[in-house]
């Protein structure tokens, strides 16, 4: 659910500078990250970063997300960094540096990075990300400032509504949690996740039997996953 933009940052340059970068692309896409790490570096020149109609952005931004997959967050923020400096109006780089602090557990750096994001831009998913930051660091008030303002702005944001569920149970507030979740279930009612979280909002509140309804389901839309498995062990011996 992180990085959102990688099929959304080309830029208008001659196709025939292009060769090298779709076929770095179509080995990401095919999950061979080494062989398309490798098919950059033979062709990225870094001494063309600033030039007009060179690939480099496109190269870097790929290479960023191969090396994101891979858990190589440093050598991801490297060339999502140089993205922004050759990009200063672009958004998306600054986005995905974020999300990788946040899923780095960096928290403070998050917020700076999406900080500078709405700089450029009021993107919702911008305030989603503060949203996750400040509720990684247990700032629960404010994530839930951030991530309803994300949702004000585009009202379909399910993953907003699921981790305004989150904030609100840490919060305490069970009925404004379920309502959240609900909302969240309603735009993605495939996910599992979300079942699950509705689900155990719904045990929290007293209804059992409504809970076994949603964990039900989240079983079998998820049936491998362990902590479902779990739940739903737990919430249907509620019942007995």
């Amino acid at each position: 659910m992180r990085l959102f933009f990688i099929s959304a940052f080309i830029l208008t340059i001659p196709m025939m500078l292009y060769a090298d970068y779709n076929k770095a692309l179509k080995l990401f896409e095919q999950g061979k990250y080494d062989d398309a790490l490798t098919e950059i570096a033979s062709v990225l020149d870094v001494s063309r970063d600033f030039e007009t109609n060179t690939p480099n952005y496109n190269l870097r931004y790929l290479a960023g997300h191969i090396h994101a997959k891979k858990g190589n967050y440093e050598s991801a923020l490297t060339h999502l960094k140089r993205c922004a400096e050759i990009q200063k109006d672009t958004i998306n780089p600054l986005i995905d540096i974020a999300f990788i602090y946040i899923d780095s557990k960096r928290y403070t750096d998050a917020m700076t990075w999406a900080r500078k994001a709405l700089q450029i831009k009021q993107e919702p998913v911008v305030y989603y990300i503060l949203g996750l930051a400040y509720s990684g660091i247990g700032s629960y008030w404010q994530a839930k400032e951030y991530l309803e303002k994300a949702i004000s702005l585009d009202p379909e944001m399910y993953y907003a509504y699921n981790e305004l569920g989150n904030v609100l149970m840490a919060l305490g507030r069970i009925t404004q949690a379920q309502t959240a979740y609900s909302a969240a279930y309603a735009l993605a009612p495939s996910s599992a996740y979300i079942c699950n979280n509705l689900a155990m909002s719904y045990v929290q509140g007293g209804d059992v039997k409504k809970a076994i309804e949603i964990i039900e389901k989240a079983r079998k839309l998820a049936p491998d996953n362990p902590i479902i498995v779990e739940n739903y062990n737990r919430i249907v011996s509620l019942k007995k």
